[in-house]
């Protein structure tokens, strides 16, 4: 199934399932009148089920969480894109997969995990803000304290989960993470520790490929999730052509989805290795510690490369790095154009742009030195009535 469907589901089978089950979950509330302490502690489960980049900030607060239940009991339900990066590290004691490649397996899948839930845990954390789906998953379980954030869209969460941390889109995001901790009387988290322990980890990796002596590592993909993140092949050639004029060569990681945008980039540029669907997650974050510097989007690989200390340079439009960037001892640099319009992924239902994209080139022009905008930025979207596309429209100030 396509995001894009699969963005429907969750928002209308959601939402009609949600409004089934409120009427009994507020009856069952007063006739139970379960003991909703988090001193008894059985199990946990976590539940992520798009974004491992946003996992990965999550990991320090969940981690600091884990060794407060018994051994053995933390859990982590999600996509497979999302458990396959847990699966390569130590993070959780097991993690269930949610199939959502077919609306029969996404179902079955579901039913499995949400009867492993009801069995093994009596707590729930709920790292999706806006998802329906993962709050009726988390009902179906039973499971007694249901802990989740809220904001004033997703109000409706209230009535729904026992424990609530409030959450500001225009927050940081891995704050708010990290405030989870505190149901657990965790009051604080060594990133650093976390971070030092991940790098032991990728240094230990042994990749089945040869890279050259000195490379930049490339990660030009990202997750079906807001691929208005990513640069076109011209924007890259626009940054990575200077570059390989001066003598740099280029190292291209991602998934198999990933694969023919690298090679198309790698036409336009002249060089590079395309290693894309080739590795592991676990061997492509070992290629980022061997590299002499990172580029690339808001993408986990990002992510990973900042918390081993490579120079990074990434790039910015839909997603405001303010808010997904966690402050770390790296040297970086940060393009971000930051339009009126911008963050408005996690912010809007679909970019106002439809996918134009003006920030991201923004960025790529704000970076160099030679190039500038030949017209000005767009500031603002309209639609009339007479044309479906949208209409970038700006306005010259005196």
């Amino acid at each position: 199934m396509g995001f894009q469907l699969k963005r429907r589901i969750d928002y209308w089978v959601g939402g009609c399932l949600l409004l089934l089950l409120f009427p009994v979950v507020r009856l069952l509330a007063l006739a139970l009148r379960r003991d909703h302490s988090l001193k008894r502690r059985k199990g946990c489960v976590v539940i992520k089920m798009v974004g491992a980049g946003s996992l990965f900030l999550a990991m320090p607060s969940m981690q600091a969480i884990r060794a407060k239940f018994p051994a053995g009991s933390f859990f982590l339900v999600g996509t497979r894109q999302v458990t396959a990066f847990a699966e390569g590290h130590d993070w959780f004691d097991a993690t269930w997969t949610i199939d959502d490649s077919s609306l029969l397996r996404l179902v079955g899948s579901s039913c499995r995990a949400v009867w492993r839930m009801s069995r093994y845990a009596d707590h729930l954390i709920d790292l999706e803000m806006h998802s329906r789906l993962t709050t009726v998953l988390g009902l179906l379980s039973t499971i007694r304290n249901r802990i989740g954030f809220v904001d004033e869209i997703v109000f409706w969460r209230r009535g729904f989960y026992t424990h609530m941390t409030y959450f500001n889109a225009h927050g940081p995001v891995y704050v708010f993470y990290d405030l989870l901790a505190k149901w657990f009387d965790v009051d604080r988290i060594d990133i650093a520790a976390f971070h030092r322990k991940f790098r032991d980890r990728i240094r230990l990796q042994v990749l089945p490929v040869e890279l050259p002596r000195r490379f930049i590592a490339i990660g030009h993909g990202c997750s079906d999730f807001g691929q208005e993140r990513q640069l076109n092949r011209a924007e890259w050639a626009s940054l990575l052509l200077p570059m390989s004029l001066a003598g740099y060569r280029f190292v291209f990681v991602g998934g198999a989805a990933d694969r023919p945008a690298a090679e198309a980039i790698i036409a336009e540029v002249g060089q590079g290795i395309n290693l894309c669907g080739e590795l592991t997650l676990l061997q492509s974050t070992a290629v980022l510690a061997r590299a002499d510097g990172f580029h690339g989007i808001d993408s986990l690989l990002l992510h990973l490369a900042r918390a081993l200390g490579i120079q990074s340079v990434s790039f910015w439009g839909p997603t405001d790095p303010a808010t997904r960037l966690r402050p770390l001892e790296t040297t970086e640099r940060v393009a971000f154009a930051s339009l009126p319009c911008s963050p408005c992924i996690h912010v809007n239902e679909s970019p106002p742009c439809q996918g134009r994209r003006d920030c991201m080139a923004a960025a790529v022009a704000s970076l160099s030195v030679t190039t500038r905008p030949r017209n000005p930025v767009s500031v603002g979207w309209d639609i009339d009535p007479v044309r479906p596309s949208v209409r970038a429209v700006a306005i010259d100030y005196a």
